[in-house]
């Protein structure tokens, strides 16, 4: 079975890394760029940052390769050297002291509660067509999620997660596709490198199968809009159609583990996608094709209010405004009904950065 001992090795940073990072940082940010802004722009946490910057502390391969692929940059052999170091996790004292960290994280009981919240906050079109279509496509699903820039594709990808059996274990992998590196071969090399394997669709199928005959298996492939058409046709012919033919002729096994992919689509360019690439609107388990789960819309001010009173009892303790919570949040809605500045702006009412608190920690 393949493993993902690459990503999860600690390394550090080559003097040329660092050069060729901050070339990288200075032609995109010539007025500087800061531990914080880098974060967000990587979904990277600020200490591992600050660690990677730094260049003499070891932190994994994945986090360096999401800092190099944010700017664009493909992360090289000669641009970090393996590290043996290990890092010794310290536990507080008293864990049931809830301050911040040294890093000026949120206290964990106030941050999982505005989640909690947040996670029943809209989209309640595409979640039930999703878990009806996690309990009827066995074993497999593909989907598609689809809306303007910053309606919450992301955020909404993880938040379906939670509907899939055994997701706690799941092995889960994100795709982010690039302009400069759209060309179907690169999509191969990701994928290969995810799964440890030859960068061929059919042997990147083998790799995925070998995972899913033991735990559940969530991709998502990012700004698929940058493919659509001629390069998407191409990944579903030649992947993701055998790789579930190869699953659903597979014995049944012990327990329910699921096969899902999710088409994330940032410029809402589903016109682009030509006739043959197989999309419904509805659930079909006799067929393989790909489930449109609605475009994304802007808040409302109905609907914000109505969450806001449903979670009423469990901001009370929380909410610390002269006016009324439902009232602050129908003015949020009014300025900017955009879904993701009003995530923002509901986390700012709650002292908490939307970016670095909830985003950044994201799975896919």
């Amino acid at each position: 079975m393949p493993n993902s001992r690459k990503s999860k090795k600690r390394c550090l940073l080559t003097d040329s890394g660092i050069r060729k990072l901050n070339d990288a940082l200075s032609q995109a940010y010539p007025d500087g760029c800061s531990d914080t802004q880098l974060a967000i722009i990587s979904g990277v946490y600020r200490g591992t940052i600050k660690k990677i910057r730094s260049g003499d502390k070891p932190v994994t391969y994945s986090r360096l390769d999401a800092v190099f692929s944010s700017l664009d940059l493909d992360l090289e052999e000669c641009d970090y050297k393996n590290s043996e170091e290990t890092s010794k996790s310290i536990k507080p004292k008293n864990p049931q002291v809830s301050l911040p960290d040294a890093f000026g994280n949120q206290p964990v009981e106030k941050l999982e509660t505005i989640k909690g919240a947040l996670l029943k906050l809209n989209y309640s079109v595409q979640e039930p067509l999703f878990q009806d279509a996690v309990t009827q496509l066995k074993p497999a699903g593909a989907f598609l999620i689809h809306g303007k820039p910053d309606y919450g594709q992301r955020w909404l990808v993880n938040r379906l997660t939670y509907q899939v059996p055994y997701h706690t274990n799941a092995w889960r992998q994100s795709i982010y596709l690039k302009p400069h590196r759209k060309n179907i071969q690169y999509l191969w090399e990701d994928l290969a490198r995810k799964v440890n394997s030859d960068p061929s669709p059919q042997a990147i199928a083998e790799g995925l199968y070998q995972y899913w005959q033991t735990q559940t298996v969530i991709l998502a492939l990012h700004d698929v809009d940058l493919i659509a058409g001629g390069g998407l046709q191409q990944f579903l012919e030649q992947l993701w159609q055998p790789l579930v033919k190869l699953v659903k002729a597979a014995p049944t096994p012990e327990y329910s583990y699921r096969l899902l992919l999710f088409l994330v689509d940032n410029k809402n360019s589903k016109c682009k996608w030509n006739q043959k690439i197989p999309l419904a609107t509805q659930l079909n388990p006799s067929q393989a094709q790909i489930l449109d789960l609605q475009e994304l819309e802007p808040f409302n001010q109905e609907m914000i209010k109505t969450w806001a009173g449903v979670q009423s009892s469990i901001f009370s303790t929380l909410w610390t405004g002269s006016e009324s919570l439902e009232q602050v949040m129908g003015e949020i809605v009014l300025r900017d009904n955009q879904p993701i500045s009003v995530l923002r702006d509901i986390c700012q009412c709650f002292e908490l950065d939307w970016y670095m608190d909830i985003e950044a920690k994201l799975a896919l």
